[in-house]
């Protein structure tokens, strides 16, 4: 069995396997930015407010560009994009590392904006490309391939940011480094720089030849904007409440349990190496079992988590709190996140083929806009003292009406497409549901 599962990755194109390394190499700046960056602001000085408003740019430009760029990239090539991103992404991290050091804040604002351009244009060009150069037979394997990289890289970053930590420095004759926060980000950030080699070595097909009018009412008319609305509300609800919660969960565990910048890391290891194995598991379960229970029940179970965590704040004076809310914590992680490739696999086929591009653009932009907007409402929330526990709750709530639309989608989308199967075999057929 392993061998199959195994064998079903290893048999993916080779341009698909490139694809991955570049958002490996791009998640391993962007994981270490989440798991150090947040701290390395708080050694300097910055409030939670102010650090929430830093981290709420980098959604910005993915709110304004991504949208355009779905609609852009219809038809055309994308490895230009993703070589931009290999290069973008790099050099603003180095910005951003510089800027916090000397406390330049206009500097820190425009960093973390251009930042969140190039991880944006990473995001809105996989999926499609994913879908392009892939088969019915193999897509759910990609994208849960595709999934993976996070925690994998997650398991790497954590890795590296605990070992470096645990040596304190690296002295080469008079020279002496210290692996603080700052050299830390550094050391991955040159890593990441791999991208670019990663990124000119894709390959693609010749996109089809697509024609397409420019105006408003053209647009309005190439695409299928009732199945796309309704498609993407249960993103919007759960996108709102991980804005809330994911990008502070470090801050949480700091302020509440007093864990480190690496005590955080290996947290996160441990945690990204039940994603990636999850994420790899997630074919075979969707075919098993189907959307229903890959996503629904999976959800609902990783929500139960979240709401135990975050009640353990209540009970921080008690030695088994934090006990508690790291379990909760490491499999609230990889039942959330297994649940992404076969969602991302069930908008794709409820919206058809024709929507697939601008459902990847929107469903990036809707992300980066609703976590913009998360993390101005975190803002405000930590303002009028709300506690962490409080506030994760509400993501909680959050999430509970994002999985009822979920599952008022896959049932809305099996009955099309048992009426479907109907309409193309006789009635005598015996009909396969998921």
């Amino acid at each position: 069995m392993l061998r199959n599962l195994f064998r079903s990755y290893w048999d993916l194109p080779r341009m698909i396997h490139m694809l991955i390394m570049l958002e490996f190499t791009l998640s391993l700046i962007h994981v270490a930015f989440i798991l150090v960056l947040n701290i390395f602001l708080r050694k300097q000085g910055f409030s939670d407010p102010e650090i929430a408003s830093f981290n709420s740019l980098r959604f910005i430009g993915a709110l304004i560009f991504a949208f355009p760029l779905g609609i852009y990239i219809r038809g055309k090539k994308l490895k230009p994009f993703f070589l931009l991103a290999a290069i973008v992404v790099p050099i603003t991290s180095a910005l951003i590392i510089e800027s916090v050091h000397n406390e330049t804040i206009p500097l820190i604002k425009l960093s973390f904006l251009l930042w969140g351009v190039g991880m944006m244009l990473m995001r809105v060009c996989s999926l499609p490309f994913i879908i392009r150069n892939t088969t019915q037979d193999n897509s759910t394997e990609a994208l849960s391939l595709s999934a993976s990289t996070w925690s994998l890289a997650t398991i790497f970053s954590g890795i590296i940011i605990s070992g470096l930590d645990w040596m304190n420095y690296y002295s080469f004759g008079s020279w002496i480094i210290y692996f603080n926060e700052r050299n830390i980000l550094w050391i991955i950030t040159i890593l990441g720089i791999s991208a670019i080699i990663f990124a000119l070595r894709i390959t693609e097909k010749a996109p089809d030849n697509i024609q397409k009018d420019s105006t408003v009412f053209s647009l309005y008319k190439q695409y299928d904007w009732k199945v796309i609305i309704k498609a993407l509300s249960p993103l919007i609800m759960i996108s709102i409440g991980a804005g809330l919660t994911i990008p502070f969960v470090n801050l949480f565990f700091n302020s509440v349990f007093h864990l480190s910048a690496s005590e955080f890391s290996i947290l996160g290891s441990i945690t990204a190496f039940l994603v990636f194995t999850f994420s790899l598991l997630v074919p075979s379960i969707r075919k098993k079992y189907g959307y229903w229970f890959t996503i629904v029940i999976v959800q609902a179970i990783s929500i139960c988590c979240l709401i135990v965590m975050a009640l353990m704040e209540l009970y921080v004076n008690y030695s088994f709190a934090l006990i508690i809310a790291l379990i909760a914590y490491i499999f609230r992680q990889p039942l959330m996140h297994m649940a992404h490739p076969a969602s991302n696999e069930l908008l794709m086929n409820y919206v058809g083929k024709r929507n697939q591009e601008l459902i990847s653009a929107l469903s990036s932009s809707l992300w980066s806009a609703s976590w913009f907007v998360s993390a101005k409402v975190f803002e405000w929330l930590r303002l009028l003292d709300f506690q962490y526990y409080q506030i994760f709750l509400i993501t909680a709530g959050l999430y509970i009406i994002g999985n009822i639309l979920f599952a008022l989608l896959i049932r809305e989308y099996e009955i099309n497409k048992k009426v479907s199967s109907a309409k193309s075999f006789p009635l005598t057929d015996e009909i396969t549901m998921d």
